[in-house]
């Protein structure tokens, strides 16, 4: 009795995990490399899953053991910290954010697909396509966790071809999404100034790579203030609906979603995320983002005073460097 009930409800736990209209039974033959009637078999009842077969589901799958004993509850959720090593920090870095826009990519096609972020730092989509921005960001995160001993200085930090083509794709997925909106803070700039500033007053990013950061930050400043005053990416001519916060966030939340899957993203730790494909908390980001909507301002396409003073604002501060 108690292996049926922990085998149905695994298999429960299985299908809330798959996008509506997939055959877990297709599924679940790439993930235990069994024949169909093997499959067939367990999804019965007939034969129950081994111990083993559960933790490659659970890895898969992102099923959690509390859900198949029973014990789950509307407040719970499985989370990816995709946490970096520090040992071999680029790696593990390229390889989250390939992860990233494998995932994105799966859903960017969708007619339907939407993403939506509340920043209160420079969005990903953009200022990764930039190599000093970029480059910064990742020193920031290496000069704070000592563990990383692998660059001293700004100048030593060089980031690898299979990072800049993760970049790259990154981007790429991010601006491929049928509908985009963005709540931006409207200290989105002022925060990077002035780690630019400490790190400049330390002596670990000269005056000339200061200058550098500078012209990549007025490039970018240019392309956010372009998409905001037509509505869309150019190159996709993707919808992308821009809006500036009158109150502040306290982190960066994103979703990503089309009628079949979604995922939910937290920004930890200056340049990663905790991701879950819980639909409970996927639904609780969209709900907050949507709510943070009534505090924002649309300055996409319309509102061309708060937009022009927005991005006026943002270039005051560049300036202070």
């Amino acid at each position: 009795m108690i292996t049926e009930v922990l085998n149905n409800n695994l298999i429960e736990a299985m299908r809330i995990r798959i996008p509506d209209g997939t055959n877990l039974a297709n599924v679940l033959m790439d993930i235990l490399y069994i024949g169909k009637e093997a499959v067939y078999r367990r999804l019965r009842g007939e034969v129950p899953f081994t111990l083993a077969e559960v933790a490659a589901i659970s890895k898969s799958l992102g099923v959690s053991l509390d859900q198949i004993i029973g014990i789950s509850s509307a407040n719970t959720a499985m989370f990816n910290l995709n946490f970096l090593h520090y040992s071999e920090p680029l790696q593990t870095y390229s390889s989250m954010i390939r992860r990233y826009a494998e995932i994105l990519e799966t859903m960017s096609g969708d007619p339907k697909s939407v993403l939506s972020t509340t920043s209160n730092m420079l969005p990903q989509a953009f200022y990764l396509k930039y190599d000093y921005l970029s480059r910064f960001r990742l020193f920031k995160w290496m000069y704070q966790h000592k563990q990383v001993n692998c660059v001293q200085k700004f100048s030593e930090l060089q980031l690898t071809q299979e990072l800049i083509d993760a970049q790259k794709a990154f981007v790429k997925a991010n601006q491929d999404f049928r509908t985009t909106n963005y709540i931006w803070d409207q200290m989105i700039i002022i925060h990077l100034v002035n780690d630019i500033k400490y790190f400049r007053d330390i002596n670990l990013v000269t005056e000339e790579e200061v200058e550098k950061l500078k012209e990549e930050l007025i490039l970018l400043l240019n392309e956010l203030e372009e998409v905001a005053t037509i509505g869309m990416f150019p190159k996709t001519r993707n919808s992308v609906n821009v809006y500036i916060s009158n109150i502040d966030f306290e982190a960066t939340y994103s979703y990503a979603g089309t009628e079949n899957l979604e995922i939910g993203m937290i920004r930890i730790y200056s340049i990663n995320s905790i991701t879950s494909l819980d639909k409970a908390f996927c639904k609780s980001q969209k709900d907050w983002i949507k709510s943070l909507k009534r505090f924002s301002t649309n300055i996409s396409v319309s509102g061309e005073i708060q937009r022009i003073q927005f991005f006026n604002t943002q270039r005051e501060h560049i300036k202070e460097l």
